[in-house]
């Protein structure tokens, strides 16, 4: 039988941070995509997301009349004979033996995608956390929106990543927590922790995780 692969899913809001979280990962040695979405002026060492990945949740809103920023009120999507075989299509040419999947997104697509990963995977689940409020703010920012749209459409991530980190039952030694400002301010503790679950040194790469966070880049 085939040894499974190594995942970290991150999972997040839009403007928590994520970015900065999916370059550490990279660079510590977990594989974020072959083909990543570029750096742009708001986030200006890149995304690291799979193009692949966010055009398949894209699709995926679309199936349900959606968009990121316009969700349904659903509490899961349905399959489609289609749209499962674009995520198995995906999964088989996208793993790696240590690899990572990133798009807020995934906060709504997650239980389609569960247990296609699981079947190729051992799933870490990284949470990303940053105060709502700032979040808020920097979506606001970003899309020259006002503040109560943004509330609007980052609140049912809220609601879903709470969900998911507190009362889905994932379990708690597969989870991993980090907070922007820590990753920022003292990154030692989750490079520490992806360091043990890949088995290198607890430090390792960590200058080079240091030179890339870059405070004066966080975009508010």
């Amino acid at each position: 039988m085939e040894e499974k692969s190594k995942l970290f899913l991150i999972l997040c809001l839009h403007r928590s941070g994520s970015s900065a979280t999916a370059g550490v990962m990279q660079l510590l040695g977990v594989h974020m995509g072959d083909r990543l979405i570029q750096a742009t002026k708001h986030n200006q060492k890149g995304h690291f997301e799979n193009v692949e990945f966010v055009q398949l949740n894209q699709e995926i809103l679309k199936s349900v009349n959606s968009t990121w920023n316009k969700l349904p009120n659903l509490e899961k999507i349905p399959e489609t004979k289609m749209l499962v075989t674009k995520i198995r299509t995906f999964i088989n040419k996208n793993k790696k033996p240590i690899w990572g999947l990133k798009d807020p997104r995934t906060l709504i697509t997650f239980e389609l995608w569960k247990p296609y990963l699981e079947e190729v995977a051992d799933i870490h689940y990284v949470f990303v956390h940053r105060p709502f409020e700032a979040s808020v703010r920097s979506l606001a920012n970003r899309d020259r929106n006002t503040i109560g749209a943004a509330n609007l459409i980052l609140t049912p991530y809220l609601k879903k990543l709470y969900h998911y980190r507190h009362n889905f039952g994932l379990p708690p030694e597969k989870i991993i927590d980090v907070s922007f400002q820590d990753i920022l301010n003292d990154p030692e503790e989750f490079v520490s922790q992806i360091n043990n679950k890949n088995g290198n040194p607890p430090d390792y790469r960590l200058n080079e995780t240091k030179a890339f966070l870059d405070k004066r880049l966080q975009t508010f």
